[in-house]
């Protein structure tokens, strides 16, 4: 798989990353699949010593801001994310009996079953005002007419924008973006 030019990234630090569920299908509306990804997350921030500033896990796609500290590393976060959650969510749906296992069967010589499409689209943040609109963008995901997930950003458990408004800990371990932009 190409990194499609991320080399000329690399001395980049703020991402905005998009991945979605193979076929868009809906495999991340349970809490515990959601669950996967929030754990997943907490740990590639430790691993690869990222500041996460923003996220929302929706239903069959996930947005996230991620800073790296240290060297950027976003194909090899990327790659091992969507690998561990991949096996973590296909085993939660063996032990649930989902019937979404037969919508991700696919059968190849490389794989039995598939999570994520192949890609993930990221977006370099190089200012705040970008960073604040993909923030705002990500805390508006689940208002969208065609989710309707809640009524106010704050109110969605599996987003930042209650950590932004005060209100509450994130269950994901955010850092304010105000802390790394200036």
């Amino acid at each position: 798989m190409g990194l499609r030019n991320r080399n000329l990234f690399l001395e980049k630090k703020c991402f905005f990353v998009t991945t979605s569920c193979y076929k868009h299908i809906k495999l991340l509306q349970d809490n515990c699949c959601k669950l996967i990804i929030v754990n997943s997350l907490n740990f590639i921030a430790v691993k690869y010593q990222i500041s996460i500033l923003g996220y929302v896990i929706m239903p069959n796609h996930f947005h996230v801001l991620l800073y790296f500290n240290e060297e950027n590393k976003l194909s090899d976060t990327m790659r091992d994310l969507k690998k561990f959650c991949a096996f973590e969510i296909r085993k939660y749906l063996e032990a649930d009996k989902s019937p979404l296992l037969n919508l991700i069967r696919i059968e190849n010589e490389k794989q039995v079953f598939k999570v994520w499409n192949d890609r993930f689209d990221d977006v370099w943040i190089g200012s705040k005002e970008l960073l604040e609109i993909k923030l705002e963008y990500i805390h508006q995901n689940p208002l969208q007419s065609h989710w309707n997930l809640c009524e106010y950003p704050e109110d969605y458990n599996y987003s930042s924008a209650a950590f932004y408004l005060g209100k509450q800990d994130s269950i994901v371990k955010l850092t304010d973006y105000r802390d790394v932009f200036d």
